[in-house]
């Protein structure tokens, strides 16, 4: 039994997409529709890779009727098993495992626009702590490929990104005044993948 359970959770990159993401979001239940987008795999591939997991006991299903007041669809939702026999090591091993490549993050980041500065903080550094997990500054960002990085990004950490951006004139005008957002995100554990400013270490 052991042996088809580390089979079915180490076989491939999708599966370690969907064990992020349950891992991340203990809390949440998904229809498949949303697996499928949050993992940016192929339907058929997702939807295999699902049922195994919901056969070793990984996942657990809800079938919903629905709620418009709550917002919610009817269908079959997924969640991770906290009972899982192997779930406090797995969520353990995900979430003190590097939850994307720097080095390819701040190269993408190169296609979003004029960028003069990026930092990472909270779920991308697997902290709790911090404003937001991406912060940018720079100039002619490109929305749609800023929302496409993002969603590329979302779907490696297996959890929605908090960012924000600003342009290099506000936030050199807010760093100045000690504006208590800005002053926020570099006081708790950060780190720059890009720093082409001048006034900041």
């Amino acid at each position: 039994m052991a042996e088809q359970v580390l089979e079915q959770l180490f076989d491939s990159p999708v599966k370690v997409k969907l064990l992020k993401l349950f891992l991340r979001n203990p809390e949440k239940y998904f229809l498949m529709q949303d697996v499928i987008a949050r993992t940016q795999a192929s339907e058929r591939i997702v939807k295999r890779q699902v049922k195994g997991l919901h056969s070793i006991g990984f996942l657990r299903i809800k079938n919903l009727r629905g709620s418009a007041s709550h917002g919610t669809k009817p269908g079959i939702y997924f969640g991770v098993n906290p009972n899982f026999d192997f779930y406090a090591e797995l969520q353990t091993l995900v979430l003190k495992s590097s939850s994307t490549s720097k080095s390819k993050m701040a190269k993408r980041l190169s296609k979003v626009g004029r960028i003069k500065m990026a930092l990472i903080s909270r779920v991308l550094l697997n902290s709790e702590l911090g404003r937001v997990d991406l912060f940018l500054v720079g100039d002619d960002f490109r929305e749609r490929r800023l929302q496409k990085f993002l969603a590329e990004l979302e779907s490696e950490v297996g959890k929605e990104i908090q960012y924000a951006f600003m342009e290099t004139k506000e936030f050199e005008y807010r760093y100045q005044m000690f504006d208590r957002f800005v002053r926020d995100i570099f006081e708790k554990p950060h780190e720059k993948l890009i720093n082409k400013l001048g006034f900041v270490e």
